[in-house]
């Protein structure tokens, strides 16, 4: 099975006002006359300003994807992958079913669905991230993989209860939408820092420091969901400085860390260090199904 571009419409609804979309020349509309460009690439843009939220969310940059494609790519977070992929396996084959639709909520270039996908080959994947390069890349990622461009802060461009499997790694997404969104039995799979995750380099270069209990504050936000199961990786991996940067750059602190002064930094040390790789990566069920 191969997605094309006009498989999104199934599943996706207008960022406006979450009516149905259809096609139309250059892209797709909805009946109240909101209309979404298609790109040349095959996604649709549904990026639009949430409201009082101001201009709507950009997303990563081409570097910040490019770190994160290299830092994945290198096997750095290879454990985490097989903990989400497992999480999502188990909770799909318990119920509702290995068919249907998984939505990766800022995907990325789809690193993670994809491996979703491989494992479940009855499945299709909708990726959503503000990023029109990451949404790029996950639109060529996958043959079942179809992607759109959105500022997912507020609202979550997708059908009712279309949504067998959500996955959340890293990322935003309103608790209301997920559970709007998730069909009855339908999963959510987390992945949450825990406050040690890269601790070599959150001291020593003063980046963003994760809050304990973040993943006990994301199942307290959706009560309408059942937490199933829960794990924590924990392990170390061993980095050279240009891995370094890049587990720097892939993320937020890219916003907020200059990069002359970050290399110097790691410059200072040694050519290659240990990382401490700690996620918590949790299963919650939407009832019914």
């Amino acid at each position: 099975m191969t997605n094309t571009p006009a498989d999104d419409l199934a599943i996706l609804r207008c960022p406006h006002c979450l009516g149905s979309l259809q096609a139309v020349d250059g892209g797709a509309s909805c009946s109240a006359g909101h209309h979404h460009d298609r790109a040349k690439q095959g996604y649709l843009g549904l990026r639009v300003a949430a409201r009082g939220l101001g201009a709507p969310a950009t997303g990563d940059t081409a570097d910040m994807v490019d770190a994160r494609e290299r830092f994945q790519g290198a096997g750095h977070h290879d454990a985490v992958a097989a903990a989400v992929c497992d999480a999502a396996v188990a909770g799909l084959l318990a119920a509702p079913g290995d068919e249907g639709w998984a939505v990766d909520l800022a995907g990325g270039p789809g690193w993670h669905l994809g491996q979703v996908l491989d494992a479940l080959p009855g499945m299709r994947g909708l990726l959503l991230d503000a990023s029109t390069v990451a949404v790029r890349r996950a639109q060529r990622s996958h043959p079942r993989i179809v992607a759109a461009t959105a500022d997912l802060r507020a609202r979550i461009p997708v059908g009712d209860g279309a949504a067998a499997a959500v996955l959340k790694v890293f990322a935003p997404g309103p608790p209301a939408e997920i559970q709007r969104i998730l069909a009855p039995g339908g999963v959510l799979v987390a992945a949450i820092p825990e406050p040690e995750h890269h601790r070599e380099l959150v001291q020593p270069l003063k980046l963003l420091k994760v809050p304990a209990g973040k993943a006990d504050e994301l199942v307290a936000s959706l009560p309408g969901l059942q937490e199933v199961a829960r794990t924590t990786v924990r392990e170390t991996v061993r980095v050279d400085r240009a891995a370094a940067a890049d587990a720097v750059f892939m993320g937020p602190n890219a916003f907020h860390q200059k990069r002359a002064e970050v290399e110097a930094a790691l410059a200072a040390g040694p050519e290659t260090r240990e990382l401490t790789v700690a996620v918590t990566v949790v299963t919650l069920r939407a009832p019914g199904g």
